[in-house]
């Protein structure tokens, strides 16, 4: 090799020189040429049989569902066991809850914010409840009378939950009348027809509240007292005798508490102390105008107050401790017959649902405020036309108002002597 080199000509070994070195260059920098030069896209197959078994088996079952869509991949036998069975399931069958899961939070500000939660769709509903507006007499017979099957200007009702039993203030009978179910005569339970102060009197009973033990307490307006009447006695035990009240035109009884409406004073007592009113008729937030009507809030707002503010037009909420109320339907001082407003309102009772059932006296009917996802301005005449009248469907001058436990409609139909029934139908 050396006599060879020697042999070559100057020229020639000055070319081998660079071509060596290039060469050396090109061994000593083998990763820089691989990075540099574009790495040839290798075929479908060659990647499949490089690639990990399972990669291949999933690329292939790819491949097989893009050459025919109709069929589907294979799964997982765990995952084709929950698909069979979920198909063989009923469709009506619900799932299983876990039991801590299917419980209400235990702490009880999240209780209760689930059932107002719940309550909020169920009420609503509530919005579009029908009633029949052809009423059924249950009580009385349209005249005025001192007959068993007679009432006189009835003023207020209690209905008993339990069973339906229909107790009547009838105010200018000087009596309180119990109407059982389909009964054509009621069974006076208080009060002898005579008006006078005596224990086993009465005068002008404008509201009747009877306990789950069937005792009764009466608003006795004339007498300017409460009378409490044990159940099967018709001799009353006056249990207001402190108070100082005047004429009472409304009763309640919740947690050992007996309230009354006082339209003498114009204020809303509690066992002798005033919780609604300053006792000085007047139009301010903190002061009421001859109430002559009102209920508890005992579901969910416990202890507050929904009164009847006949001389403002106005029903007015309460809250337990508060000194000032809230107009929650009509327009203060304004008498008006439009849906947001009311003529001399003299009762109001609430549902299982808080909604608001209001007497609109002088415009002749029942109005309907839902009190759910939000308070509503605007109420909704379910009983009576606004025409008085004595057909059927109309009221004359109505005073009471109460509610079964399957949310029928019953109305004190005052001047025409009568207890009207408005079967819910919807």
């Amino acid at each position: 090799r050396e006599q060879q080199q020697r042999s070559r000509p100057p020229q020639q070994q000055q070319q081998s020189r660079p071509q060596q070195q290039s060469r050396q260059q090109q061994q000593s920098r083998p990763h820089q040429q691989q990075r540099s030069r574009p790495r040839p896209q290798q075929p479908l197959r060659l990647r499949l049989q490089q690639s990990h078994p399972q990669q291949q088996q999933q690329q292939q079952q790819l491949r097989r569902h893009r050459q025919h869509p109709q069929q589907q991949l294979r799964q997982h036998p765990q995952q084709q066991q929950q698909l069979r069975r979920h198909r063989q399931r009923p469709q009506q069958q619900q799932l299983q809850l876990h039991p801590q899961q299917q419980q209400l939070p235990r702490h009880p500000q999240q209780q209760q914010l689930r059932r107002h939660q719940l309550l909020r769709c169920k009420h609503f509903v509530s919005n579009s409840w029908i009633w029949n507006n052809t009423a059924i007499t249950v009580a009385g017979n349209g005249s005025s009378g001192t007959g068993a099957n007679q009432l006189n200007q009835p003023w207020n009702i209690f209905i008993d939950q339990a069973t339906s039993d229909i107790y009547i203030a009838d105010s200018l009978n000087n009596r309180v009348v119990k109407w059982l179910p389909n009964a054509t005569s009621g069974i006076v339970i208080a009060g002898t027809g005579n008006a006078s102060p005596a224990s086993s009197d009465l005068n002008t009973p404008r509201d009747v509240f009877a306990d789950s033990t069937g005792n009764i307490y009466v608003a006795d307006s004339g007498n300017q007292r409460v009378q409490f009447f044990r159940n099967g006695s018709t001799v009353g035990t006056t249990v207001s005798t402190s108070w100082g009240c005047g004429n009472l035109f409304g009763v309640y009884v919740y947690n050992s508490k007996i309230y009354g409406c006082d339209i003498t004073k114009s204020v809303i007592w509690a066992n002798g102390t005033g919780v609604a009113g300053i006792q000085i008729a007047g139009s301010a937030s903190n002061q009421l105008n001859q109430p002559q009507g009102f209920t508890i809030d005992t579901l969910y707002n416990k202890s507050t107050l929904y009164v009847a503010n006949s001389m403002q037009h106005t029903v007015v909420q309460f809250f337990a401790g508060s000194s000032t109320g809230t107009i929650v339907a009509g327009i203060n001082g304004v008498q008006s017959s439009a849906s947001n407003g009311l003529n001399f309102p003299v009762a109001v009772k609430l549902d299982s649902l808080a909604n608001v059932f209001i007497v609109d006296n002088n415009n002749h009917r029942i109005q309907l405020y839902c009190r759910y996802p939000f308070v509503n301005t605007t109420g909704r005449t379910i009983a009576g036309t606004g025409v008085l009248g004595t057909s059927a469907t109309q009221l004359y001058y109505p005073a009471g108002v109460a509610l079964d436990s399957s949310m029928n409609l019953y109305v004190a139909d005052t001047s025409n002597h009568r207890v009207q029934k408005f079967m819910r139908i919807a």
